[in-house]
């Protein structure tokens, strides 16, 4: 059994407002997706990549990378993977938003790690902010030391 390394890269960037989807804009002399995939590839954790887009995308040179068409949402997107590797021995999937290029070689491994005693992880940060929920017309505050932020 392996790890696959999924990269979801089929948004439509609709909160984003430009003609160009944002994983496609180039940062740094490449495509915005390219950042995440050669952390992925640099790390050696994964045995199989998984590019999932809506959108035409050279073959890449690296083997052990399939690229398969996404859904209409991201959830559609995340189905399609998950169907896709459905009979390939995979043991974990990481699935990342290729719009978020800052991925770190030392979250990955501290993810996998945590995947020893759990079953499933996501990254998280702490929030600094006073944090208010809002129900009905009444707002309330909520412990900010319990509230974890995760990214989509």
């Amino acid at each position: 059994m392996s790890d696959c390394f999924i990269l979801l890269s089929a948004g439509k960037s609709k909160r984003f407002k430009s003609k160009l989807n944002k994983q496609f804009l180039t940062y740094k002399n490449k495509p915005l997706f390219e950042h995440s995939l050669k952390t992925a590839l640099d790390s050696k954790l994964f045995k199989k990549i998984l590019i999932v887009s809506n959108k035409k995308i050279k073959k890449i040179s690296y083997k052990n990378i399939d690229i398969i068409k996404g859904g209409i949402e991201r959830h559609h997107s995340t189905q399609n993977a998950l169907n896709y590797l459905k009979n390939k021995k995979i043991k974990n999937v990481f699935i990342h938003d290729a719009a978020r290029p800052n991925l770190s070689i030392k979250l990955l491994k501290k993810l996998k790690n945590n995947l020893k005693k759990n079953s499933a992880v996501v990254p998280y940060l702490n929030s600094d902010n006073s944090v208010k929920y809002k129900s009905n017309k009444k707002i309330n505050n909520l412990n900010r030391d319990k509230i974890l932020l995760t990214q989509t």
